[in-house]
């Protein structure tokens, strides 16, 4: 949702993730983007963007990532 005024504007972008770190940790989180934004020349631009978990679950998630995204180990040196 963005609300225009004039050559600013304020907006708002709710998102989800899940991820999973290369020490095996899991987490989903639902958040929100809260914005501002400034007309300028070069277009639109952030003045403002904050970001603002609403919902975090760091419990292990089950199964694995299919294998051809699974990211390999790096050879050590």
């Amino acid at each position: 949702m963005i609300q225009l005024d004039g050559d600013t504007a304020s907006g708002r972008a709710y998102m989800s993730e899940v991820g999973r770190g290369h020490d095996g940790r899991g987490g989903l989180n639902y958040a929100a983007y809260h914005g501002r934004y400034q007309r300028t020349g070069d277009g639109w631009k952030f003045a403002e963007r904050v970001y603002e978990v609403r919902y975090e679950d760091a419990s292990p998630l089950a199964g694995s990532p299919p294998a051809r995204l699974r990211i390999r180990d790096q050879p050590t040196a």
